[in-house]
């Protein structure tokens, strides 16, 4: 999470605590009544929990008394993604390998049309899944189903970590009162509209200026066509690039790091690290 949004989460959890003891309206959004929660229920206490696992799609949840709790995923105005560096085993646990096959395959053939452009040096790509615009998008329903859109937004499975609400602002509510009538749920349009178009983004990961995204996991790898006779130092795309092309991976957690480790020792290929 950013330091905004962390900001955000924070300040509606403060918001939220100093009304303890206090009860919820009466009159509840209809949404609200399907997700089980109870109007008038008495208010516990808030708790932010969007920072402290990445498995978390709740960001800040309300315990009621008597009543299942609310749930809500804060996002900011401008926030690009849902789903940030999904790695291999969050991605099977959510989707399965059939759309673990249909991911890899389509970032392979992402990445050889990207690469005969790129400016920088890449040997993998990671993903994340929200808003984005350019040639780094591709349509999210390229690979997955409209409903795996709420996998996306909502999270997977049963749970605290599991939101049933979205609170989309820049500043927190004022009171609970507020907060209610912001809060909306978690539909296939709400969450479309709330991204501008739900999109896969493809993120290239340039080893010689990043570094912990390195240990992101890869959706498809740089493959050499031969090992070349001495270790050659390589910097410049044009030369990486006409030395190999890139290919699917298995669910294993390959990570950038991972491969120019196999570049450099059994390919003498060395791409420089941050």
């Amino acid at each position: 999470m950013s330091k905004l949004s962390d900001e955000l989460e924070y300040d509606l959890t403060k918001m939220i605590n100093m009304h303890s003891g206090e009860h919820l309206p009466n009159n509840l959004p209809y949404w609200m009544l399907q997700e089980g929660i109870v109007p008038g229920s008495r208010i516990l206490c808030a708790e932010g929990i969007g920072s402290k696992s990445k498995e978390n799609k709740t960001d800040v949840i309300i315990y009621l008394h008597n009543s299942i709790p609310i749930k809500i995923s804060a996002k900011l105005l401008n926030a690009d993604y849902f789903g940030n560096w999904y790695g291999h085993n969050r991605f099977l646990k959510e989707f399965g390998t059939a759309a673990f096959n249909r991911m890899t395959k389509a970032s392979a053939l992402w990445a050889n049309k990207w690469a005969n452009t790129a400016t920088n040096p890449f040997v993998g790509v990671s993903i994340c899944f929200g808003k984005r615009t350019g040639n780094t998008a591709q349509r999210f329903t390229d690979i997955f189903t409209e409903d795996d859109i709420l996998t996306v937004a909502k999270g997977f499975g049963t749970g605290n970590h599991v939101a049933n609400c979205m609170y989309i602002s820049n500043t927190p509510a004022l009171n609970i009162q507020g907060l209610i009538n912001s809060l909306e749920p978690i539909t296939k349009v709400n969450v479309i509209r709330a991204t501008s178009g739900f999109m896969i983004a493809h993120r290239p990961i340039n080893p010689m200026t990043e570094g912990s995204n390195r240990g992101k996991n890869v959706y498809c790898r740089f493959a050499p066509y031969y090992r070349l006779p001495t270790k050659t130092t390589i910097t410049n795309t044009k030369q990486l690039f006409s030395l190999g092309e890139f290919i699917t991976v298995n669910s294993d957690c390959t990570n950038h790091n991972h491969i120019l480790n196999d570049l450099e020792h059994n390919f003498n290929i060395k791409i420089p690290r941050k």
